[in-house]
């Protein structure tokens, strides 16, 4: 997804667990039956209800034509997981205005909250969503845009496509790249020649075509 809580939710809990939150500011106090400051689940409904979704572009044919040929080939017969360091009810809603929702069951969606206190690229969140499922790491494709994600996934054993990023493969040198990259960091911009991408697209819309490649029509 294109915003990750993983940071935030982490690093809140364990301030608080620690007990070094910031103070209350002076005149404020905590509700009547409130006992800490920060709820995971609030920033969760927050999200969901007050980001801007709009950002993501709303359905796209081709996109969800991918996905229909990946949940209804016969030939390929996979199982669709969705893994994100989002909160939970923000990735449902940004599954929903992508029109992606009907692809996913409730319980083949995973956010940072469900796999708390780890998540992506840590090995705990992959194998705690690997275990829900009953899959092993060698039976699994990961699609990513993150690079520390795709890394982590192959290391564990999983085959890997990245998604790079519209006009990401024209881009002539580095520079180029980074900057035409929707990447969180320097370490992070999408790198087809990293030894730990076994397939490379550019879109999501476009990830049939490799499966097509690795496993036939």
């Amino acid at each position: 997804m294109l915003i990750t809580s993983c940071t935030v939710v982490q690093g809140l809990m364990a301030a608080e667990e620690d007990g070094q939150l910031p103070p209350l500011p002076e005149g404020v106090t905590l509700p009547p039956g409130r006992d800490k400051i920060f709820d995971p689940a609030e920033l969760d409904q927050y999200w969901a209800t007050n980001l801007d979704f709009s950002l993501l572009g709303g359905p796209d044919p081709e996109l969800i034509k991918t996905f229909e040929l990946m949940s209804t080939n016969p030939n390929w017969n996979l199982n669709l997981v969705a893994f994100s360091n989002g909160p939970r009810k923000y990735v449902l809603r940004a599954l929903k205005e992508m029109g992606l929702d009907s692809f996913f069951t409730p319980d083949k969606v995973f956010a940072v909250t469900d796999v708390l206190p780890n998540c992506k690229p840590d090995k705990a969140s992959f194998e705690f969503v690997l275990k829900s499922i009953g899959a092993n790491f060698e039976e699994c494709v990961m699609v990513e845009d993150s690079m520390k994600n795709v890394r982590a996934a192959k290391a564990l054993g999983m085959q890997t496509i990245l998604v790079a990023g519209k006009g990401s493969l024209q881009a002539s040198s580095a520079e180029e790249k980074a900057k035409r990259a929707e990447a969180t960091g320097t370490e992070d911009v999408p790198d087809e020649t990293d030894p730990a991408v076994d397939g490379v697209v550019e879109v999501a819309s476009e990830i049939g075509d490799v499966l097509t490649k690795w496993l036939g029509p």
